[in-house]
Protein backbone atom coordinates (compact mmCIF):
# COMPACT_ATOMS: atom_id res chain seq x y z
CA UNK A 1 0.00 0.00 0.00
CA UNK A 2 2.93 2.66 0.88
CA UNK A 3 5.79 3.19 -1.52
CA UNK A 4 8.87 2.61 0.01
CA UNK A 5 10.02 6.16 0.23
CA UNK A 6 7.48 6.66 2.13
CA UNK A 7 7.22 3.71 4.83
CA UNK A 8 5.07 3.82 7.56
CA UNK A 9 5.54 7.64 8.61
CA UNK A 10 1.18 7.97 8.79
CA UNK A 11 0.91 4.73 11.28
CA UNK A 12 -0.42 7.17 13.72
CA UNK A 13 -3.58 7.37 11.76
CA UNK A 14 -4.46 11.12 13.03
CA UNK A 15 -8.17 11.86 13.84
CA UNK A 16 -7.58 14.56 10.90
CA UNK A 17 -6.83 11.65 8.88
CA UNK A 18 -9.63 9.71 9.60
CA UNK A 19 -11.72 12.55 8.99
CA UNK A 20 -10.62 12.82 5.46
CA UNK A 21 -11.70 9.11 4.87
CA UNK A 22 -15.18 9.98 6.14
CA UNK A 23 -15.71 13.22 4.13
CA UNK A 24 -14.87 10.99 0.69
CA UNK A 25 -18.03 10.89 -0.39
CA UNK A 26 -19.53 7.77 -3.59
CA UNK A 27 -20.76 8.99 -6.29
CA UNK A 28 -23.87 6.99 -5.90
CA UNK A 29 -25.51 5.62 -3.16
CA UNK A 30 -27.51 2.81 -4.97
CA UNK A 31 -24.43 2.14 -7.83
CA UNK A 32 -25.79 -0.70 -10.29
CA UNK A 33 -24.21 -4.02 -10.26
CA UNK A 34 -20.57 -2.88 -10.98
CA UNK A 35 -18.92 -5.68 -13.56
CA UNK A 36 -21.82 -5.96 -15.66
CA UNK A 37 -24.21 -4.04 -14.73
CA UNK A 38 -26.41 -2.27 -17.63
CA UNK A 39 -26.75 1.24 -17.95
CA UNK A 40 -29.36 3.27 -16.58
CA UNK A 41 -30.29 5.85 -18.85
CA UNK A 42 -33.04 8.74 -18.85
CA UNK A 43 -33.93 10.56 -22.22
CA UNK A 44 -35.51 13.51 -22.13
CA UNK A 45 -37.95 14.83 -24.27
CA UNK A 46 -40.13 18.23 -24.94
CA UNK A 47 -40.98 20.68 -27.21
CA UNK A 48 -40.75 19.15 -30.30
CA UNK A 49 -42.46 16.48 -32.35
CA UNK A 50 -40.36 13.31 -33.35
CA UNK A 51 -41.70 9.62 -34.00
CA UNK A 52 -41.35 7.74 -30.75
CA UNK A 53 -42.15 3.94 -31.80
CA UNK A 54 -38.86 4.49 -33.89
CA UNK A 55 -36.97 6.74 -31.76
CA UNK A 56 -37.91 4.11 -28.46
CA UNK A 57 -36.79 1.58 -30.84
CA UNK A 58 -33.41 2.51 -30.97
CA UNK A 59 -32.61 2.38 -27.79
CA UNK A 60 -34.01 -0.67 -27.41
CA UNK A 61 -31.31 -1.82 -29.22
CA UNK A 62 -28.74 -1.11 -26.89
CA UNK A 63 -28.48 -4.20 -25.11
CA UNK A 64 -26.38 -2.96 -22.15
CA UNK A 65 -29.01 0.04 -20.83
CA UNK A 66 -31.86 0.10 -19.32
CA UNK A 67 -33.92 3.76 -20.48
CA UNK A 68 -36.87 5.33 -18.80
CA UNK A 69 -38.66 8.80 -20.23
CA UNK A 70 -39.14 12.00 -19.44
CA UNK A 71 -40.57 15.17 -20.74
CA UNK A 72 -40.80 19.14 -19.48
CA UNK A 73 -41.65 20.58 -17.65
CA UNK A 74 -41.91 17.55 -15.61
CA UNK A 75 -38.31 16.36 -16.31
CA UNK A 76 -36.89 19.46 -15.12
CA UNK A 77 -37.73 18.25 -11.28
CA UNK A 78 -35.21 15.23 -11.89
CA UNK A 79 -32.29 17.39 -13.07
CA UNK A 80 -30.85 17.74 -9.21
CA UNK A 81 -27.74 16.02 -7.60
CA UNK A 82 -29.94 12.86 -6.67
CA UNK A 83 -30.67 11.60 -9.71
CA UNK A 84 -26.86 10.10 -9.66
CA UNK A 85 -28.44 7.36 -7.21
CA UNK A 86 -30.22 5.58 -9.94
CA UNK A 87 -29.11 7.03 -13.52
CA UNK A 88 -25.46 6.51 -14.85
CA UNK A 89 -26.62 9.41 -19.02
CA UNK A 90 -29.06 11.82 -19.00
CA UNK A 91 -29.95 11.66 -23.14
CA UNK A 92 -31.46 15.33 -23.79
CA UNK A 93 -33.62 15.19 -27.00
CA UNK A 94 -35.36 17.80 -26.10
CA UNK A 95 -36.27 21.69 -28.04
CA UNK A 96 -37.76 23.31 -24.09
CA UNK A 97 -38.41 26.86 -25.39
CA UNK A 98 -40.14 27.49 -21.73
CA UNK A 99 -37.04 26.73 -20.11
CA UNK A 100 -36.01 26.46 -16.92
CA UNK A 101 -36.43 28.10 -13.84
CA UNK A 102 -33.35 29.83 -11.77
CA UNK A 103 -33.46 27.34 -8.96
CA UNK A 104 -33.91 24.30 -11.75
CA UNK A 105 -30.59 25.86 -13.13
CA UNK A 106 -28.87 26.02 -10.05
CA UNK A 107 -29.74 22.06 -9.28
CA UNK A 108 -28.79 21.36 -12.70
CA UNK A 109 -25.25 22.71 -12.93
CA UNK A 110 -24.82 20.81 -9.27
CA UNK A 111 -25.63 17.71 -10.96
CA UNK A 112 -23.21 18.38 -13.36
CA UNK A 113 -20.41 18.88 -10.20
CA UNK A 114 -21.58 15.46 -9.22
CA UNK A 115 -20.74 13.97 -12.06
CA UNK A 116 -23.24 12.05 -14.57
CA UNK A 117 -23.18 10.91 -18.51
CA UNK A 118 -24.56 13.65 -20.96
CA UNK A 119 -25.63 12.98 -24.19
CA UNK A 120 -27.46 16.24 -26.60
CA UNK A 121 -29.04 15.03 -29.23
CA UNK A 122 -30.16 17.24 -32.11
CA UNK A 123 -32.78 19.82 -31.97
CA UNK A 124 -31.67 19.89 -28.08
CA UNK A 125 -29.25 22.79 -29.38
CA UNK A 126 -32.06 24.85 -29.71
CA UNK A 127 -33.17 24.36 -26.27
CA UNK A 128 -33.56 26.86 -23.19
CA UNK A 129 -32.31 29.62 -25.48
CA UNK A 130 -32.68 31.92 -22.24
CA UNK A 131 -30.48 29.90 -20.28
CA UNK A 132 -26.53 31.12 -21.68
CA UNK A 133 -25.02 28.39 -19.60
CA UNK A 134 -26.61 25.23 -21.62
CA UNK A 135 -24.53 26.68 -25.01
CA UNK A 136 -21.74 25.85 -22.00
CA UNK A 137 -22.41 22.56 -21.02
CA UNK A 138 -23.06 20.85 -24.09
CA UNK A 139 -21.03 23.37 -25.99
CA UNK A 140 -23.13 24.62 -28.72
CA UNK A 141 -26.26 26.49 -29.53
CA UNK A 142 -29.26 26.45 -32.17
CA UNK A 143 -30.08 30.02 -32.19
CA UNK A 144 -33.95 29.91 -32.93
CA UNK A 145 -34.17 33.49 -33.31
CA UNK A 146 -31.86 36.37 -34.52
CA UNK A 147 -29.43 37.25 -31.47
CA UNK A 148 -27.72 40.36 -30.37
CA UNK A 149 -23.99 39.60 -29.79
CA UNK A 150 -21.84 42.48 -28.63
CA UNK A 151 -23.79 44.55 -29.99
CA UNK A 152 -24.27 43.09 -33.52
CA UNK A 153 -27.30 41.45 -34.51
CA UNK A 154 -26.16 37.77 -35.81
CA UNK A 155 -28.92 35.71 -37.62
CA UNK A 156 -30.81 32.99 -36.47
CA UNK A 157 -29.77 29.21 -37.44
CA UNK A 158 -31.23 27.72 -40.53
CA UNK A 159 -32.20 23.98 -40.89
CA UNK A 160 -33.08 21.40 -44.79
CA UNK A 161 -35.34 18.51 -44.16
CA UNK A 162 -34.37 15.75 -45.90
CA UNK A 163 -30.63 15.93 -46.67
CA UNK A 164 -28.17 13.30 -47.25
CA UNK A 165 -25.02 14.66 -45.69
CA UNK A 166 -21.86 12.50 -46.33
CA UNK A 167 -19.91 12.56 -42.69
CA UNK A 168 -16.40 12.47 -42.12
CA UNK A 169 -15.02 10.62 -39.14
CA UNK A 170 -12.42 13.54 -37.64
CA UNK A 171 -11.25 11.57 -35.27
CA UNK A 172 -10.47 7.87 -35.09
CA UNK A 173 -8.83 7.46 -32.32
CA UNK A 174 -11.29 9.07 -29.74
CA UNK A 175 -13.28 5.61 -28.12
CA UNK A 176 -16.52 7.01 -29.54
CA UNK A 177 -15.40 7.15 -33.27
CA UNK A 178 -12.63 4.09 -33.12
CA UNK A 179 -12.82 2.02 -36.12
CA UNK A 180 -16.13 3.58 -37.59
CA UNK A 181 -15.62 4.66 -41.29
CA UNK A 182 -16.96 7.63 -43.12
CA UNK A 183 -20.64 7.49 -43.85
CA UNK A 184 -23.51 9.15 -45.64
CA UNK A 185 -27.10 9.83 -43.66
CA UNK A 186 -30.22 11.04 -44.90
CA UNK A 187 -31.14 13.81 -41.97
CA UNK A 188 -31.85 16.84 -40.94
CA UNK A 189 -29.10 19.84 -41.72
CA UNK A 190 -28.86 22.72 -39.38
CA UNK A 191 -26.51 25.80 -40.51
CA UNK A 192 -25.36 29.27 -38.84
CA UNK A 193 -25.22 27.84 -35.29
CA UNK A 194 -22.73 27.96 -32.61
CA UNK A 195 -19.81 26.04 -31.64
CA UNK A 196 -17.68 26.60 -28.92
CA UNK A 197 -13.59 26.22 -29.76
CA UNK A 198 -13.20 24.07 -26.60
CA UNK A 199 -15.20 21.19 -28.08
CA UNK A 200 -13.30 18.27 -29.39
CA UNK A 201 -14.64 17.27 -32.47
CA UNK A 202 -15.48 13.97 -33.61
CA UNK A 203 -17.14 14.46 -37.26
CA UNK A 204 -17.52 16.83 -40.01
CA UNK A 205 -19.36 17.42 -43.13
CA UNK A 206 -19.01 19.36 -46.14
CA UNK A 207 -22.27 19.53 -46.82
CA UNK A 208 -23.63 22.93 -48.37
CA UNK A 209 -26.19 23.52 -45.83
CA UNK A 210 -24.69 22.61 -43.06
CA UNK A 211 -22.19 23.97 -40.64
CA UNK A 212 -19.10 21.75 -40.81
CA UNK A 213 -18.85 20.16 -36.90
CA UNK A 214 -21.54 17.58 -36.36
CA UNK A 215 -20.44 16.06 -33.25
CA UNK A 216 -17.94 16.62 -30.28
CA UNK A 217 -17.35 16.13 -26.71
CA UNK A 218 -16.58 18.20 -23.95
CA UNK A 219 -16.83 17.97 -20.23
CA UNK A 220 -18.44 20.68 -17.62
CA UNK A 221 -17.55 20.20 -14.16
CA UNK A 222 -17.22 16.32 -13.70
CA UNK A 223 -19.43 15.34 -16.38
CA UNK A 224 -18.62 14.38 -19.66
CA UNK A 225 -20.76 15.45 -22.93
CA UNK A 226 -21.20 14.09 -25.97
CA UNK A 227 -23.10 16.25 -28.55
CA UNK A 228 -24.13 14.62 -31.92
CA UNK A 229 -26.40 17.34 -34.02
CA UNK A 230 -27.64 14.61 -36.34
CA UNK A 231 -30.92 12.49 -35.44
CA UNK A 232 -34.43 14.28 -36.98
CA UNK A 233 -36.13 10.84 -37.66
CA UNK A 234 -36.69 7.45 -38.53
CA UNK A 235 -33.79 7.64 -41.88
CA UNK A 236 -31.14 8.61 -38.63
CA UNK A 237 -32.60 6.06 -35.79
CA UNK A 238 -32.33 3.68 -38.34
CA UNK A 239 -28.59 4.35 -40.05
CA UNK A 240 -26.43 1.72 -38.40
CA UNK A 241 -23.91 3.64 -37.43
CA UNK A 242 -26.16 6.10 -35.89
CA UNK A 243 -27.12 3.59 -33.60
CA UNK A 244 -23.35 2.86 -33.00
CA UNK A 245 -22.53 6.32 -32.13
CA UNK A 246 -25.54 6.75 -29.57
CA UNK A 247 -24.47 3.70 -28.51
CA UNK A 248 -20.69 4.59 -28.10
CA UNK A 249 -21.98 7.81 -26.77
CA UNK A 250 -23.73 6.57 -23.95
CA UNK A 251 -21.13 4.49 -22.79
CA UNK A 252 -18.29 7.00 -23.04
CA UNK A 253 -20.20 9.37 -21.06
CA UNK A 254 -20.72 6.69 -18.60
CA UNK A 255 -17.39 6.45 -18.02
CA UNK A 256 -17.52 3.11 -19.41
CA UNK A 257 -15.73 1.43 -22.15
CA UNK A 258 -17.31 2.21 -25.79
CA UNK A 259 -17.16 -1.17 -27.52
CA UNK A 260 -17.87 -3.80 -24.02
CA UNK A 261 -17.44 -7.18 -26.17
CA UNK A 262 -13.70 -6.03 -28.31
CA UNK A 263 -11.15 -7.22 -26.80
CA UNK A 264 -8.44 -5.44 -24.02
CA UNK A 265 -5.44 -4.53 -24.66
CA UNK A 266 -2.97 -6.96 -22.68
CA UNK A 267 -0.14 -5.48 -20.90
CA UNK A 268 1.99 -8.43 -19.78
CA UNK A 269 2.41 -10.97 -22.53
CA UNK A 270 3.06 -13.81 -20.51
CA UNK A 271 6.82 -14.69 -21.53
CA UNK A 272 8.73 -11.66 -20.47
CA UNK A 273 9.12 -8.08 -18.78
CA UNK A 274 8.50 -6.42 -22.34
CA UNK A 275 6.44 -2.78 -21.82
CA UNK A 276 7.62 -2.94 -18.25
CA UNK A 277 10.52 -1.20 -15.93
CA UNK A 278 11.73 -2.37 -12.37
CA UNK A 279 12.48 0.71 -9.36
CA UNK A 280 13.70 -0.92 -6.08
CA UNK A 281 15.35 -4.04 -5.88
CA UNK A 282 12.60 -6.76 -5.20
CA UNK A 283 12.26 -9.08 -7.68
CA UNK A 284 10.19 -9.69 -10.45
CA UNK A 285 10.08 -12.90 -12.75
CA UNK A 286 7.85 -14.72 -15.24
CA UNK A 287 6.81 -18.09 -14.30
CA UNK A 288 4.90 -20.55 -16.03
CA UNK A 289 2.84 -17.76 -18.00
CA UNK A 290 2.38 -15.47 -15.03
CA UNK A 291 4.07 -12.50 -13.22
CA UNK A 292 5.78 -12.97 -9.91
CA UNK A 293 6.85 -10.14 -7.40
CA UNK A 294 8.80 -11.19 -4.06
CA UNK A 295 11.31 -8.98 -1.78
CA UNK A 296 14.61 -8.55 -2.99
CA UNK A 297 17.91 -9.23 -0.90
CA UNK A 298 17.40 -8.53 2.35
CA UNK A 299 13.92 -7.96 2.61
CA UNK A 300 14.08 -5.02 -0.35
CA UNK A 301 10.70 -3.75 -1.55
CA UNK A 302 10.39 -2.53 -5.03
CA UNK A 303 7.85 -1.50 -7.90
CA UNK A 304 7.16 -2.60 -11.48
CA UNK A 305 5.68 0.07 -13.67
CA UNK A 306 4.74 0.02 -17.42
CA UNK A 307 6.96 2.14 -19.70
CA UNK A 308 3.90 3.90 -21.22
CA UNK A 309 1.57 6.32 -19.22
CA UNK A 310 -2.43 6.14 -19.08
CA UNK A 311 -5.17 8.43 -18.76
CA UNK A 312 -8.58 7.09 -18.54
CA UNK A 313 -9.09 3.38 -18.76
CA UNK A 314 -10.77 0.04 -17.26
CA UNK A 315 -7.96 -2.50 -16.18
CA UNK A 316 -8.50 -6.15 -15.18
CA UNK A 317 -6.18 -7.69 -13.00
CA UNK A 318 -6.61 -11.22 -11.73
CA UNK A 319 -4.29 -12.34 -9.05
CA UNK A 320 -3.86 -13.96 -6.23
CA UNK A 321 -1.88 -13.44 -3.18
CA UNK A 322 0.68 -15.82 -0.78
CA UNK A 323 -0.12 -14.61 2.66
CA UNK A 324 0.94 -12.61 4.39
CA UNK A 325 1.02 -9.85 1.99
CA UNK A 326 1.21 -6.25 1.40
CA UNK A 327 0.82 -5.25 -2.38
CA UNK A 328 -1.55 -2.92 -4.90
CA UNK A 329 -1.85 -2.20 -8.34
CA UNK A 330 -0.02 1.49 -9.39
CA UNK A 331 -1.96 3.28 -11.38
CA UNK A 332 -1.97 7.20 -12.87
CA UNK A 333 1.57 6.95 -11.17
CA UNK A 334 3.37 9.62 -11.69
CA UNK A 335 5.59 9.87 -8.86
CA UNK A 336 5.95 8.60 -4.86
CA UNK A 337 3.83 11.67 -3.96
CA UNK A 338 1.33 11.27 -7.08
CA UNK A 339 -0.50 8.15 -8.12
CA UNK A 340 -3.26 5.85 -7.10
CA UNK A 341 -3.02 2.10 -5.66
CA UNK A 342 -5.64 -0.23 -4.93
CA UNK A 343 -4.13 -2.76 -2.55
CA UNK A 344 -3.86 -6.42 -2.18
CA UNK A 345 -3.72 -5.87 1.89
CA UNK A 346 -4.92 -7.07 4.82
CA UNK A 347 -4.16 -3.90 7.37
CA UNK A 348 -5.73 -3.46 10.96
CA UNK A 349 -5.52 -0.07 11.77
CA UNK A 350 -7.39 1.46 10.00
CA UNK A 351 -8.91 -1.86 8.76
CA UNK A 352 -8.37 -2.17 5.26
CA UNK A 353 -8.85 -5.44 3.06
CA UNK A 354 -7.75 -6.13 -0.54
CA UNK A 355 -9.75 -3.55 -3.19
CA UNK A 356 -9.09 -0.50 -0.90
CA UNK A 357 -8.39 2.61 -2.79
CA UNK A 358 -5.04 4.26 -1.53
CA UNK A 359 -4.60 7.94 -3.01
CA UNK A 360 -0.57 9.01 -2.13
CA UNK A 361 -0.91 11.74 0.83
CA UNK A 362 -4.02 11.18 1.67
CA UNK A 363 -4.19 7.68 2.97
CA UNK A 364 -7.05 5.54 2.19
CA UNK A 365 -9.78 6.96 0.16
CA UNK A 366 -11.98 4.27 0.18
CA UNK A 367 -12.37 0.73 2.29
CA UNK A 368 -12.85 -2.69 1.77
CA UNK A 369 -13.72 -4.19 5.12
CA UNK A 370 -15.90 -7.28 3.75
CA UNK A 371 -13.56 -9.96 3.66
CA UNK A 372 -15.89 -12.56 2.14
CA UNK A 373 -15.33 -10.48 -1.27
CA UNK A 374 -11.81 -11.98 -1.22
CA UNK A 375 -10.86 -14.98 -2.14
CA UNK A 376 -7.08 -15.61 0.29
CA UNK A 377 -6.67 -18.86 -1.20
CA UNK A 378 -7.38 -18.60 -5.01
CA UNK A 379 -7.29 -16.00 -8.02
CA UNK A 380 -9.29 -13.76 -7.84
CA UNK A 381 -10.42 -10.26 -10.05
CA UNK A 382 -10.35 -6.40 -9.57
CA UNK A 383 -11.53 -4.15 -12.26
CA UNK A 384 -10.21 -0.90 -11.65
CA UNK A 385 -11.86 1.85 -13.77
CA UNK A 386 -10.27 5.32 -13.89
CA UNK A 387 -12.14 7.83 -15.61
CA UNK A 388 -11.16 11.92 -15.04
CA UNK A 389 -11.73 12.05 -10.88
CA UNK A 390 -14.11 9.11 -10.65
CA UNK A 391 -11.77 6.03 -9.77
CA UNK A 392 -13.58 2.65 -9.26
CA UNK A 393 -13.22 -0.50 -8.12
CA UNK A 394 -14.63 -3.65 -8.59
CA UNK A 395 -13.81 -6.89 -6.83
CA UNK A 396 -14.83 -10.42 -7.64
CA UNK A 397 -17.66 -8.84 -9.28
CA UNK A 398 -18.52 -6.58 -5.85
CA UNK A 399 -18.15 -3.03 -6.09
CA UNK A 400 -15.76 -1.55 -3.16
CA UNK A 401 -15.34 2.09 -4.15
CA UNK A 402 -16.71 4.55 -5.93
CA UNK A 403 -14.75 8.45 -4.95
CA UNK A 404 -13.51 11.17 -6.69
CA UNK A 405 -10.52 12.44 -6.29
CA UNK A 406 -8.19 14.68 -8.74
CA UNK A 407 -4.15 13.73 -7.46
CA UNK A 408 -3.69 12.24 -10.12
CA UNK A 409 -5.04 12.82 -14.10
CA UNK A 410 -2.62 10.10 -15.85
CA UNK A 411 0.40 8.00 -15.38
CA UNK A 412 1.70 4.74 -15.05
CA UNK A 413 0.45 1.05 -14.25
CA UNK A 414 2.55 -1.27 -11.72
CA UNK A 415 2.34 -3.51 -8.90
CA UNK A 416 4.52 -3.12 -5.48
CA UNK A 417 6.30 -5.30 -3.21
CA UNK A 418 6.18 -3.72 0.04
CA UNK A 419 9.19 -4.02 2.62
CA UNK A 420 9.06 -5.15 6.30
CA UNK A 421 9.98 -8.66 7.54
CA UNK A 422 6.53 -10.00 8.27
CA UNK A 423 6.27 -10.03 4.66
CA UNK A 424 9.03 -11.82 3.69
CA UNK A 425 7.07 -15.02 2.34
CA UNK A 426 5.13 -13.19 -0.12
CA UNK A 427 4.41 -13.70 -3.27
CA UNK A 428 1.82 -11.50 -5.60
CA UNK A 429 1.48 -13.39 -8.63
CA UNK A 430 -0.29 -11.82 -11.76
CA UNK A 431 -1.86 -14.09 -15.07
CA UNK A 432 -4.10 -11.34 -16.84
CA UNK A 433 -3.00 -7.26 -17.08
CA UNK A 434 -5.56 -6.39 -19.55
CA UNK A 435 -6.53 -2.75 -20.53
CA UNK A 436 -9.46 -0.82 -22.60
CA UNK A 437 -9.52 3.03 -22.99
CA UNK A 438 -12.08 5.02 -22.25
Amino acid sequence: MFHRSIGRRWLGWTVAGLALLIARVNWSAEPASPAAAKLRVLVITGGHAYEEPQFEAMFKSIPDITVRYETFPKAAELLKPELAKNTDVVVFYDMWAQGITPEQQKDYVALLKQGIGIVALHHTMGAHANWPEYEKIIGGRFRVQDTVVDGKTVAKSGYDHDQDIDVTIADADHPITRGLKDFTIHDETYSNYDTSPQVHVLLTTKHPKSDPELAWVTTYERSRVFLLQLGHDHFAYENPTYRQLIARGIRWTAGRPTEPEAAATPLFNGKDLTGWKAEGKARWEVENGTLVGRQGENGAPGDLLTEKSYDDFELTVTFRMEWPGNSGVWYRYQSADKSYQADILEYKQPYALTGSLYCTGKMFIATNTDPKIVDREGWNTMVIRSVGQRQTIILNGKQVADVCDDTSSQGKIGFQVHQGDEFKAMRIVVREINLRKI
